[in-house]
């Protein structure tokens, strides 16, 4: 779960600020060339090639996204901007070239997590208007609980949205699947695992029975007969114990019934647990695969839960370096996935419940200079052939115990595919550029809880669907490589290769996304430094209509030198007034960042309507820490602007000539008193949209 509202206390804010506008990049213009040419076929169980990747726009501060391709080979692809902020969703085009995006579904009662299902199409004369297109029900956390929903038209419009379907309340981390076949209502039945977190950790399961609105409480899937309760308890309910860790479902429904499919891992014995929960650590070692039978097939169906030990590993070592998953293929053949954090490293199974613990897994061969391998997801075809996709990363040492928090990293999201039951595996680069640069944290919300916090701007996994219409793999993930700590998603899809669906090689129906126009640049001398798009802070702030907010749109920021001893720096809005307007904002935040002699540095204006404050110093690990409160001019009106005139020695006292680099601006909006209260991480606007202005020389001259 990602946490979206911070507190500031003692005027310190313990969170990084992010945009939320998207990143404006192309792939390499070949490639863009070549995808828009049918290609040769390739050899089944060569590698793939993918199209130039499509940034989603308006993805800005959205990570870890979801995604499930339709029967008419549309991806729709979700993901969290934090709570309450809400789930954005898009919808993409079959050839990859175009995507829409389709609003927030949750109206931003969540945020936390996110999750898709797509189910067949409903036919119970109870829905109005009469469903047009396939079942698609999403999920979106808030913590206390899941907010859940459904749209019946593809994604043009959802129902209003239930904030509390869950009866398990404090919740975590849920994945959803839907059953291939309606039920006897005529609805698409959802089935949805989580982590109740208010009490032992058990892996709960929810089921809906009207398509994915309401949910009625099912049995746990750990079954303690299995599994002893001690070896896999949390901390809650007056237990002392570390967890598990959940990962995805799976629905399959075959001519003898429906079977669902979990996995999940745990710490080595009830001894090891304790020990780890007052240690602080986290290291689970054994894997199981949990297989639901449903005895009895009616609204809600019946289900009896088993547990499979796939893999006991050696005590202490860490497979949840997040998440583990597993497929079933068309032939019954179960695949578990999981990391030691070099290697991703799998099994097979012909039913999932034949597992031989004892038997060391197999491992995917990392791509030439990749030492590093994380967060796997993985969805299977016809008989024999699995998709997998990871994030790897060369440059750094690999070094155990802890090889992804490598400050040298360099990640990149890697695609592989295996077409003879897991015997071995092809390997291809989905990404069209790198990443991510550094560190990538999956200690989930101790990595925000670090002093400073720990980079986890990608949060805890990507995914990959498989195209029912041509068996192409679709691919989304999180990127910050022009903005760093500032994540935006990205999508593409499978242009050569081999078919998950027929095993065939597939034939190249990508098509390159279209140019985006270049975004206005600034200038060293005479500046603005910063320039922005106007018209790009939609109001999606929990309350708000999308509208532009006028008062939070950043037009530009420069910086001037008025004498020996200060800085000036002027921030311009498009409209600027201390909310409210907008009716659902209290008080706002402006914001200018540089970076001068290894640090950066920022001034902020805060307003609570009558009154503006503004201060300054340091921004690191995603706090401010400020300094001095610098004397501050705030011109109300259209193109207004704040004014700040900042000691120099409250911002590392740049002497003239030396150079100031990387500006930036944001804005925040607010919906307590400001600079006491709470404000939203979702930035309202950034300026630029991505990366930064021009460098500014202090006491320059043009």
């Amino acid at each position: 779960m990602r946490i979206s509202v911070i507190r500031r206390i003692v005027r310190v804010v313990a969170v990084a600020a992010l945009g939320v506008m998207p990143l404006t990049l192309l792939g390499p213009a070949a490639a863009a060339a070549n995808a828009t040419k049918p290609a040769k076929a390739a050899k089944p169980g060569s590698g793939s090639t993918f199209n130039p990747n499509l940034v989603l726009q308006g993805s800005t501060n959205t990570a870890e996204p979801s995604i499930r391709t339709d029967r008419f080979g549309r991806s729709f692809v979700i993901g969290p901007t934090g709570v309450p902020a809400g789930c954005k969703a898009w919808r993409v085009t079959h050839d990859g070239s175009s995507a829409t995006y389709i609003g927030q579904p949750d109206h931003t009662a969540g945020g936390g997590d996110c999750d898709w299902a797509i189910g067949p199409q409903e036919t119970s004369a109870t829905i109005s208007p009469a469903p047009t297109d396939d079942d698609l029900a999403y999920s979106s956390l808030s913590l206390a609980n899941i907010t859940t929903g459904k749209s019946d038209d593809g994604g043009n419009s959802f129902g209003p949205p239930n904030v509390y379907s869950q009866q398990v309340g404090g919740d975590d981390r849920m994945w959803m699947a839907a059953d291939p076949r309606l039920n006897t209502l005529g609805f698409a039945n959802i089935f949805m695992t989580y982590h109740d977190v208010g009490g032992p950790q058990d892996i709960q399961l929810g089921v809906s029975v009207d398509g994915g609105f309401s949910y009625v409480q099912n049995a746990p899937i750990i079954n303690n007969s299995d599994v002893p309760i001690g070896q896999w308890h949390g901390s809650g309910a007056g237990f002392v114990g570390d967890g598990n860790e959940l990962g995805n479902i799976v629905a399959r429904r075959t001519a003898s019934g429906l079977t669902l499919y979990s996995i999940f891992e745990t710490p080595d014995s009830p001894t090891d647990n304790t020990n780890q929960a007052l240690a602080g650590t986290a290291n689970y070692n054994r894997v199981y695969e949990a297989v639901g039978t449903v005895t009895s097939d009616t609204a809600p169906p019946v289900i009896s839960w088993r547990n499979y030990e796939i893999y006991h590993g050696p005590l202490g070592a860490r497979y949840d370096r997040i998440f583990p998953v597993t497929a079933v293929d068309g032939g019954g053949r179960v695949y578990a996935f999981w990391t030691d954090g070099n290697h991703i490293d799998y099994k097979t199974d012909a039913t999932g419940t034949g597992w031989r613990p004892s038997k060391a897994p197999s491992t995917i061969n990392n791509p030439s200079g990749v030492n590093t391998a994380i967060m796997p997801w993985a969805q299977a075809g016809a008989a024999g052939i699995v998709d997998v996709v990871f994030y790897g990363a060369s440059g750094g040492t690999g070094a155990q115990p802890s090889p992804q928090d490598d400050p040298n990293n360099l990640w990149n999201a890697y695609f592989a595919q295996s077409t003879n039951a897991g015997g071995s595996f092809t390997v291809s680069k989905a990404s069209d550029h790198v990443i991510h640069h550094g560190p990538l944290c999956i200690d989930g919300l101790n990595c925000n809880l670090s002093t400073p916090p720990r980079d986890r701007t990608l949060l805890d996994f990507f995914q990959v669907s498989i195209d029912p219409t041509n068996g192409a793999a679709d691919v989304t993930f999180a990127d910050d490589h022009a903005a760093p700590g500032t994540a935006v998603v990205y999508f593409t899809r499978q242009c050569t290769g081999t078919s998950a669906t027929t095993g065939s090689a597939l034939v190249n129906d990508c098509v390159a996304p279209a140019p985006v126009p270049p975004p206005p640049q600034g200038s060293t001398c005479p500046g603005p430094q910063v320039v922005d798009y106007v018209g790009d802070a939609p109001n999606n702030y929990p309350g708000g209509d999308g509208s532009n907010i006028d008062n939070l749109d950043v037009v530009n920021a420069f910086f001037g030198t008025p004498s020996s001893t200060d800085l000036q720096v002027t921030l311009t809005i498009k409209n600027l007034a201390a909310p409210p307007p907008p009716a659902n904002l209290v008080s706002a935040f402006w914001t200018v960042y540089w970076s001068f002699g290894g640090a950066t540095y920022y001034v902020q204006a805060t307003s609570n309507g009558p009154v503006v404050t503004y201060s300054d110093g340091t921004f690191s690990g995603g706090s401010y820490n400020p300094t001095g409160t610098p004397a501050g001019v705030f011109n109300a009106g259209p193109n207004g602007q704040i004014i700040w005139t900042v000691p120099r020695t409250d911002v590392g006292n740049p002497t003239d000539g030396t150079t100031l680099t990387s500006p930036f601006a944001d804005t925040h909006g607010s919906f307590t008193v400001g600079g006491t209260g709470l404000y939203y991480t979702s930035a309202a606007d950034r300026g630029p949209d991505s990366g930064f202005g021009e460098n500014y020389v202090v006491g320059q001259g043009c």
